[in-house]
């Protein structure tokens, strides 16, 4: 498998080059020369054009708004929850077309980019109308086009479901950053078949605390240098199929044990610690130039200390890296010579929205060095018009006296129109700024099917690479199996992938909310050919053992090794695999992990045992 993966890499990396040196100058530094004239000529141009724009479309520009739930109901979501819509579906629906306030929003506001989640996508025709009149609404607002963005990592990060990449660990996992190459260029090619321009991937966090609730299988690797390595593949990956990458989640989210959604963590590291491990995946991206890199919703206090007002509870607190001027420019652009655009993690998250206002949140971001701004103000709702001009008055007014800096406000916007410009939505042309034609390229259905199988293989050999025990695959025909398994949900999905395989002998039991196991476990254990115990653990499990997700499979393990029944248990670690250690080999057991516990994780879990 290895040599067919190296062998597409090479395909992929085949690119033409004719550039005859002129002047005794080498290509290479002819390119340079062109590529200088170029960008002053370009600078230049869009240094004039943001002089021109109002103050409300600079503002504007700068906006990434979401749309992802919508209602007509009379009301306004304050604080958005990202389960609104199955708390409450008689009110919020998913949204996939655009409508005269989502029109307005983007048409009158001067919005300048738009990020897609999955409740956009679950339909993909309806998903490119959507994308398609959200563009054209900006460009009947005389407005640059759109850059749409969205989190296609793979694994159980993804909103474009044609096919799923595995996550950044099971890639990892194999070794080979060719991988991560293959996989990057395939989600940049399905975005582009959207006609989505930013992938807000891939995740340079070093996965360096096994108790993080938010990152965990996201990253690549706890060894900096692998996960350094396997970033910057992924991310050649994206800009070889046409669509801008962005390092994520910068000054580094790894060693959290707080999730940014939820609470505002803080990581105690020394700049000089920081310098040899959390710094070297995003230098080692920043020279390849990376166009994007997004900020963490975290306070880092050996890198700095400045305290800021908390608009909400009137106490000072420790500047979140999003906020932090000297982390953003002095540390990020100064110290490690970034020169592309900056964007925030969504503003909506609790790690900021519980301290300060959406305006005040802004500002702080932008004068910090943030050139995007991910969900400022959520416009879910007819009423949520009135606010979000608010939210734009409140802003000029700060802007009028100095409160959201002017300079820093047109630096921000000139990144933003450079930006579009390597995405290939804007063209210079005799000093001027042109719009081009929404750029999108079709996805062929069997270029689908053809990454679907790489992205299939690249995971199985990365689960078999983690057998403990067992040779694979294992022989399962004519035999009953007792499958425990952590959410009831994952049945079905299992039950198809085994009964593709003719095995029918099946019994399934979901241990969700389950603490520990019992009697009747080893009884079933005794009686069955073979066991399978899949585990879900997540970082707050991690954290604290009695959580079920750790202790059930802690207690079903031993009642496993009472039963006898060790040497024919085979336990799969969907997520975190921090979960070996309680099915030991020397004891008999087998283990696995598969670093994906959607329900297509789950499939490919069969797969990688079975076939």
């Amino acid at each position: 498998m290895k040599k067919f993966l190296a062998a597409a890499l090479s395909l992929a990396l085949a690119l033409p080059i004719n550039l005859a040196a002129q002047n005794g100058q080498s290509a290479a530094s002819a390119i340079a020369d062109s590529r200088t004239i170029v960008d002053r000529r370009a600078k230049a141009a869009i240094k004039e054009c943001v002089q021109k724009m109002t103050l409300r479309q600079k503002i504007g520009s700068l906006c990434v708004m979401n749309f992802r739930f919508w209602t007509d109901a009379a009301t306004r979501q304050e604080i958005y929850e990202p389960a609104l819509a199955a708390q409450s579906p008689e009110i919020f629906q998913a949204q996939n077309t655009i409508n005269s306030s989502i029109y307005k929003t983007v048409k009158d506001y001067n919005i300048g980019s738009v990020i897609l989640f999955g409740e956009n996508m679950t339909d993909p025709q309806a998903a490119k109308k959507f994308i398609q009149d959200l563009n054209k609404a900006a460009l009947d607002g005389n407005n640059s086009p759109l850059l749409f963005f969205a989190d296609q990592e793979g694994g159980n990060v993804l909103r474009a479901y044609d096919f799923s990449t595995p996550s950044a660990m099971a890639i990892g996992q194999t070794g080979n950053a060719e991988n991560a190459f293959l996989c990057g260029k395939a989600n940049g090619e399905l975005l582009l078949d959207y006609g989505i321009n930013v992938d807000l991937a891939p995740v340079c966090d070093i996965a360096s605390n096994p108790q993080n609730p938010v990152i965990g299988i996201r990253s690549f690797s706890s060894d900096k240098d692998k996960a350094a390595d396997f970033s910057r593949a992924f991310s050649k990956g994206l800009l070889s199929a046409g669509v801008l990458s962005c390092a994520k989640h910068f000054p580094g989210h790894g060693d959290t044990a707080q999730d940014s959604h939820l609470a505002l963590p803080s990581i105690n590291s020394a700049m000089s610690k920081w310098k040899k491990n959390e710094a070297i995946p995003f230098k080692a991206n920043i020279q390849d130039g990376i166009p994007l890199i997004m900020t963490a919703h975290i306070q880092c206090p050996k890198l700095d200390k400045t305290k800021i007002p908390s608009e909400k509870t009137g106490k000072e607190i420790i500047a979140p890296a999003t906020l932090s001027k000297k982390i953003l420019t002095k540390i990020l652009r100064g110290s490690l010579g970034y020169k592309g655009a900056i964007i925030s993690d969504a503003m909506d998250m609790k790690a900021i929205c519980d301290n300060w206002s959406p305006e005040e949140s802004f500002a702080l971001a932008v004068n910090a060095g943030c050139d995007l701004i991910i969900n400022p103000i959520n416009v879910h709702t007819k009423k949520d018009l009135e606010f979000l001009e608010d939210f734009f008055k409140a802003l000029e007014e700060m802007a009028s006296d100095g409160r959201l800096e002017k300079k820093a406000l047109d630096q921000a916007a000139a990144r933003v129109l450079e930006l579009k410009e390597r995405a290939g939505l804007i063209k210079i042309q005799d000093g001027k700024i042109i719009s081009l034609e929404q750029k999108s390229v079709p996805m062929e259905k069997q270029k689908k099917r053809e990454a679907a199988l790489l992205s299939n293989e690249i995971q199985t050999l990365a689960s078999r690479s983690t057998f403990t025990n067992k040779k694979n695959p294992l022989p399962v025909r004519g035999k009953k199996l007792l499958i425990y398994i952590p959410y009831e949900d994952k049945i079905e999905v299992l039950q198809k992938a085994f009964a593709a395989r003719s095995v029918q002998s099946l019994e399934f039991i979901s241990y969700e909310g389950k603490s520990a196991a019992g009697k009747i476990d080893r009884s079933r254990a005794k009686k069955a050919d073979m066991i399978l115990v899949f585990t879900q653990l997540n970082g707050a499990a991690v954290q604290n053992k009695k959580l079920w997700p750790a202790s059930f499979p802690a207690s079903l393990a031993k009642e496993i090794k009472k039963a006898g029944a060790a040497e024919k248990t085979f336990a799969v670690s969907m997520n975190l695999p921090y979960d070996k250690k309680l099915f030991p080999k020397e004891e008999g057991f087998s283990w696995a992990a598969l670093y994906n516990y959607t329900q297509i994780g789950y499939a490919r879990a069969v797969q990688a045992l079975f076939d």
